[in-house]
């Protein structure tokens, strides 16, 4: 499964970057928004199933110490701290069709936008078992014709702290150049050729149009 907040999550908005796109001959609103969020080092496991273990271990298991049956083993220290501590997880990629719903609490939802991109998804590590997950999302549907949406999403990294959901789709489609959010980007199929005429094509080739043949006739009737 990708990576996906599920639950309703307090996460903090490091930045909004309200923009334009351009869509054929069209000019679009778009807008990015960075998220951040910490927290023990079980979010590894919503990026992808063993990364925890990759990074962490156990150091006091490994003295001997015995485990509680069924009790979750904590695993608080780096297995490698002499490499870097900071990851891009599938640098370059974009992927969408994610659902991100802002939620005001009693308030409801004040955004819930579908087919949204979730772009540059990276971590930092700690030693003692806490990690930073983060990432970018992206969106440029027809909600943020409305102004007032469009502005309050633009000053989110003003409000600091925000709860939000990010759902991920079945299946990930990855982001194409010219991505719109709600229409397909796939390219157009060609057209299918027309036997007929290829027919007509090859006959013509073979043995040309028939001019040259009209000509002749025309200049021994003259003579």
């Amino acid at each position: 499964m990708p990576f996906q907040l599920e639950n309703l999550t307090q996460v903090l908005i490091t930045n909004a970057n309200p923009r334009r796109e351009l869509h054929g001959d069209e000019r679009v609103r778009a807008i990015d928004i960075a998220f951040s969020l910490t927290g023990e080092n079980t979010l590894l496991d919503l990026i992808e199933p063993g990364l925890r273990e990759h990074h962490y271990f156990n150091k006091a298991m490994t003295s001997g110490q015995e485990p509680l049956p069924g009790v979750i083993i904590p695993l608080p220290n780096l297995r490698y701290p002499k490499l870097p501590l900071a990851y891009a997880y599938g640098k370059g990629e974009k992927f969408r069709g994610y659902r991100f719903i802002w939620d005001w609490g009693t308030e409801g939802d004040h955004a819930d936008f579908t087919d949204v991109v979730l772009a540059n998804l990276h971590y930092e590590l700690s030693e003692g078992g806490s990690v930073t997950v983060m990432g970018t999302i992206q969106y440029n549907g027809e909600e943020l014709q409305d102004n007032d949406v469009y502005g309050e999403l633009s000053g989110l990294a003003s409000e600091g702290e925000i709860y939000m959901k990010l759902l991920a789709p079945a299946d990930l489609l990855p982001v194409k150049k010219g991505y719109r959010a709600g229409k397909p980007d796939t390219p157009t199929p060609p057209a299918e050729p027309d036997p007929e005429q290829d027919a007509g094509d090859i006959f013509a080739a073979q043995h040309g149009d028939g001019s040259d043949a009209d000509s002749d006739d025309q200049q021994d009737s003259e003579k």
